[in-house]
């Protein structure tokens, strides 16, 4: 049986987003629906992006961008210029049909993250393991190659939340055009907390 054609936009408008279903298998973050509203305030928001895959007016993918959390260390980011890529999340029955690519691939092709520093946190208390059947350690390793794919590299961070499993990652993209203050403030945020001690990974 031919597998329907999913369609990737590249930003897509709040009104377009709620008249979305949303996949029963996109459950990762929170439940589907509020997930699905999460995704239309940050769609709303002038600084955030959500990018989605979709078939037959059912949401089965999706990438977010917005501002920093404020409750993490990089809500302290005195620019106002460093973006966060939130979430990446594809529902079940779709994975392996490259549309995690897809959605990395069309939120950078307009260049619109080329002057930004676009960071992303790797925690493994969001990775779907079960349905993936990987170890954290693998599952970070499919991350990051995913990311790389997308220009993202993985960046040594003091951050005691990142640092607090081995699983864990903080990886980032510099855009060719970002301003020196905006890299500058990335650097400062990631060695912001105490050095760990010599020989802590």
């Amino acid at each position: 049986m031919r597998e329907p054609a999913v369609h990737v936009t590249a930003r897509a408008a709040p009104a377009h987003l709620a008249a979305l279903t949303p996949h029963p298998g996109l459950d990762r973050f929170r439940p589907p629906a509020r997930q699905l509203a999460a995704l239309v305030d940050i769609a709303a928001d002038p600084r955030g992006r959500v990018v989605v895959a979709e078939t037959n007016g059912t949401l089965v993918g999706y990438v977010a961008f917005h501002p920093p959390t404020e409750v993490e260390s990089w809500g302290a980011d005195a620019t106002g210029q460093l973006v966060e890529l939130g979430a990446v999340e594809v529902a079940p029955g779709f994975r392996g049909q490259n549309i995690a690519n897809r959605l990395l691939a069309a939120s950078f092709a307009d260049g619109g993250y080329d002057d930004a520093v676009v960071f992303a946190t790797l925690y493994s208390w969001h990775y779907d393991l079960q349905r993936a059947g990987m170890s954290d350690l693998a599952y970070r390793r499919m991350l990051e190659r995913l990311y790389r794919g997308a220009g993202l590299e993985v960046f040594p961070t003091t951050d005691e939340e990142v640092r607090s499993s081995a699983a864990n990652a903080l990886m980032a993209r510099i855009g060719p055009r970002a301003p020196a203050a905006v890299v500058a403030e990335f650097h400062r945020l990631r060695k912001a907390q105490r050095e760990p001690p010599p020989g802590a990974w």
